[in-house]
């Protein structure tokens, strides 16, 4: 079990995530497949991304207040993931997102919820691995180009009132995604470290509102040195995401910067059948205005890989 673990973990690198971005702050939706460069030739991955996220926060800078509208929030996600790798150091990445969003507001003493579950927007990346594994080398390089397409429902109402915007399954936008990888594996002791980068550029969606450049870096660092059944996995996540735009003019309450911890442990309960799981905490925040954020969250993943020809 141990040296299935160990081939899968020495291209483990981070816990990717595309975020739907609101007024509200953003709830995360873990991609598994950033973590790693190209696959081997003729290998294909498959992978089930759960994630829970609670917003029981609000924040003014990096301040706590009291939410106006008594606001908090909760989503499920789950994202059916497929890699394959037709050519050597190339694979193409899809990612087909669910979502379960709830939100509740008070206004004049009276108190609503918003609540919508169904397909998100669906997205891709091909990529290359500039340097692959290899006997003669520690480090690892890949990069890769993708897109989001707008599949997800982004006009459900509840009765004539259109839903908010944090709530809709989907954005309406094309958004243009970028993505590198860098990873070194020690020796002594046995462990490995790496770093990946995801840069998403959104479109204007079909209220004239364009949501802000999004930015994260993931460092993750595992080892197999430890004499345990399960592979200790920490993560770190550093997002920064620019304010809103309508046009020229900038949208207030958006925009923020965030760091969170993702502890997490790994372990194969049976072959070929990798299972992870961890939990999302928030080390720190500061938000342009007030809003809503995540207060905690889990995730799990369960993913195996098949060798094709």
């Amino acid at each position: 079990m141990r040296l299935v673990l160990r081939a899968v973990l020495s291209t483990f690198a981070a816990c990717g995530a595309l975020y739907s971005q609101s007024c509200c702050g953003g709830t995360g939706t873990f991609l598994g497949g950033t973590e790693r460069g190209a696959l081997p030739a003729g290998t294909m991955t498959a992978a089930a991304v759960y994630a829970y996220t609670a917003m029981e926060r609000t924040l003014n800078g990096s301040q706590a207040v009291a939410d106006p509208y008594q606001r908090r929030a909760w989503a499920h996600s789950l994202n059916l993931e497929l890699e394959l790798s037709p050519l050597r150091q190339w694979s193409v990445l899809v990612v087909l997102p669910l979502t379960d969003k709830a939100r509740w507001v008070s206004a004049s003493g009276t108190a609503y919820r918003y609540h919508a579950a169904g397909l998100s927007d669906a997205f891709g990346i091909v990529k290359y691995t500039v340097v692959p594994p290899s006997p003669l080398t520690s480090w690892t390089v890949a990069l890769g180009i993708g897109a989001k397409a707008p599949t997800g429902d982004y006009r459900r109402s509840d009765g004539s009132v259109e839903l908010p915007l944090d709530v809709q399954p989907g954005t309406s936008t094309w958004d243009a995604l970028a993505w590198g990888l860098c990873a070194y594996r020690f020796d002594e002791p046995e462990a490995n470290a790496a770093l990946s980068i995801l840069v998403r550029q959104p479109g204007t969606n079909v209220n004239g509102r364009t949501m802000g450049t999004d930015v994260q870096a993931l460092l993750a660092l595992s080892t197999t040195a430890l004499d345990l059944p399960i592979i200790p996995l920490m993560l770190t996540r550093w997002r920064w995401t620019a304010p809103d735009r309508i046009g020229q003019t900038l949208v207030s309450a958006t925009g923020t910067f965030r760091i969170e911890l993702l502890p997490a442990v790994a372990l194969t309960l049976w072959e070929p059948f990798i299972v992870r799981i961890g939990a999302q905490l928030p080390v720190y925040e500061h938000t342009n205005g007030i809003q809503l954020v995540p207060s905690w969250g889990i995730f799990g993943e369960l993913r195996t890989t098949t060798v094709l020809w």
